[in-house]
């Protein structure tokens, strides 16, 4: 039996092929087409780079596969050509099956932090989750709970979004879009000037949640102009590091927070985590030092291009309705 997994959002399209249950091959676009995030292929992302690597891989064509599996906010574009059906499923759960069915846990605690994910309309207001905590348990998983907000009208930010708040002061230094880690390299270099001002405009209010409001989002959005407006490089230097000390040492403490909301209702030994934001390995180290957990498992391939792993094997677990091979714990 054969699964297709396609991954991705508007960024890090990527493909998985399994055989009865077993990743045979994975790759990213970017991979093959060179160019970083594959970010503005346009038309071109329905050439399905990805998809045709790894059915030459296997020497196999479109007709062979039983099952083809992606996310609900994964660009059309990747799929609109192909004569088959394709399954969609909700973007964090492509996440948390990532991350939990390569596990090696039995059973875990899931934690999914991005930026974006799937879209829920309530017939009044749009809302899109940033944050799902769910819960695996051999070949099922259960989502428990989210946190979702609204987005800013004419951009691509949301309100309550860790992953959000980290790329807009990424930005804000100067590093561009998708270049968080180089954020998480600067933070020991600055000072925790604003640690306290930040956290007036991005607040853990207990229970797992974040809130982060319009009004919020502005006044991380001017600390670009800021920026901009030092006198000398030295002092723009000073401020980004400090920016970054500050939007590092936030995060850190949020996810430890949350960690320990998870550990809460689900008295879990175990947790996997998945996102953009569990590629933050600083943070990911102070959760493992914590000691909440017996174990903490992240999934490689935690971004957006992850997702393709998540949706193969959520088709083949949940979907399918087989069993998980090779539990440890």
């Amino acid at each position: 039996m054969y699964v297709l997994g396609l991954g991705g959002s508007n960024h890090d399209f990527s493909s998985c092929l399994l055989k009865d249950g077993e990743i045979q091959c994975m790759i990213e676009d970017e991979r093959i087409t060179r160019i970083k995030n594959c970010k503005g292929l346009g038309l071109d992302l329905a050439k399905g780079f990805s998809r045709k690597y790894c059915l030459d891989y296997m020497g196999i064509d479109i007709g062979s596969i039983d099952l083809i599996i992606g996310n609900d906010i994964l660009n059309p574009i990747m799929y609109h050509r192909l004569d088959k059906e394709i399954s969609l499923i909700n973007h964090h759960m492509a996440h948390a099956a990532s991350s939990f069915y390569t596990s090696p846990f039995g059973k875990a605690a899931i934690l999914v932090v991005d930026a974006v994910g799937s879209k829920r309309w309530d017939g009044k207001t749009k809302s899109y989750e940033s944050i799902s905590i769910g819960y695996g348990d051999g070949n099922k998983i259960e989502i428990l709970d989210k946190i979702e907000g609204k987005n800013l009208s004419g951009t691509d930010y949301i309100e309550n979004s860790l992953g959000i708040f980290y790329s807009i002061i990424t930005d804000a230094i100067g590093f561009g879009e998708h270049q968080e880690g180089k954020t998480m390299g600067l933070s020991p270099y600055g000072r925790d000037t604003y640690c306290e001002d930040f956290k007036k405009h991005i607040r853990y209010i207990g229970n797992g949640k974040i809130e982060m409001g319009e009004s919020d989002i502005s006044y991380f959005l001017s600390l670009k102009d800021r920026v901009n407006s030092c006198k000398c490089l030295e002092e723009a230097f000073s401020l980004k590091q400090d920016y970054a000390y500050a939007v590092q040492k936030v995060t850190e403490e949020y996810l430890l927070l949350l960690c320990k909301y998870v550990k809460e209702i689900t008295n879990a030994d175990y947790c996997c985590l998945a996102g953009g934001v569990a590629l933050n390995s600083v943070s990911n180290y102070k959760i493992y030092k914590s000691g909440l957990f017996k174990d903490v498992y992240i999934q490689a391939a935690s971004g957006d291009n992850g997702t393709s792993i998540g949706s193969a094997l959520y088709g083949y677990y949940s979907i399918l309705g087989n069993e998980r091979k090779g539990k440890v714990c």
